[in-house]
């Protein structure tokens, strides 16, 4: 059983669930939902993206990107902790720090899929997901990595040994569990004069070919989520335990 932290550094989670919503699925049906869920979650927002593609017709004419399209809602608390993400390829419920621990992020999250499986009527769930950012605080400036982290930027000894900035991403299968954990270490753009913030960012998703209303989903829910602990423990040190006791 993995140890539970008072001071957590977890300032993100996520779960997710890739479904194949029917064609007669539209984005007025994703709204509606929200009315089961609006004492909760009282904001709404639209959720946009941009599909990143260019085209170069010839060089005399502007380049053309595709269009800003809305694929869903977002369903905020009132103080903006917790987001219940429906869109019209799956759905997410992200929970902001403060963390509890797994099993109430489960519950919650599983309460808002039966709501949003119940009224999009997905056919096929393709894929999910767990997702945990960790901003782990350093409290110098100054430090040596190898007494926090195992895996670490490594510079050539001829070179000065001080590091201003780095970005590290892993990606890791679990053949056993189906399962691939992407993995990001990296310092975030905004840093404290005094302490040092490493972002640690594990995300770890399995590809599933199952019906909606199968158990077994949560089940893998589960593995994933120890996948994610031990990812997370594998990369830590004693000394880095220390700051969440």
């Amino acid at each position: 059983m993995a140890e539970i932290f008072p001071h957590a550094p977890i300032t993100e989670a996520l779960i997710e669930i890739r479904a194949q919503l029917p064609a007669s699925v539209t984005l007025r049906d994703l709204e509606n939902l929200h009315s089961k869920i609006q004492s909760e979650y009282p904001e709404k927002k639209t959720r946009k993206w941009i599909e990143g593609k260019f085209e170069f017709a010839n060089a005399k004419e502007p380049l053309k990107a595709s269009p800003v399209r809305e694929d869903g809602y977002l369903f905020s608390s009132a103080d903006g902790k917790r987001v219940a993400q429906f869109r019209l390829d799956g759905f997410t419920f992200n929970r902001l720090r403060p963390y509890s621990h797994w099993e109430d992020f489960k519950q919650a999250a599983k309460k808002l899929w039966e709501i949003y499986r119940d009224g999009a009527k997905p056919v096929l769930v393709t894929q999910i997901g767990v997702r945990y950012i960790n901003s782990i605080e350093i409290p110098a400036k100054i430090f040596d990595y190898d007494d926090y982290f195992t895996a670490v930027p490594r510079i050539p000894p001829p070179l000065p040994q001080r590091i201003q900035s780095f970005f590290s991403r892993v990606v890791i299968p679990f053949a056993d569990f189906g399962a691939v954990a992407t993995v990001i270490q990296t310092p975030p753009g905004k840093q404290d004069p005094i302490h040092t913030d490493i972002l640690l960012d594990i995300d770890v998703v399995s590809a599933l070919n199952l019906g909606p209303d199968d158990g077994r989903i949560w089940e893998v829910f589960g593995n994933l989520r120890d996948i994610k602990n031990e990812v997370f423990f594998s990369h830590i040190k004693d000394k880095t335990k220390e700051l969440f006791r």
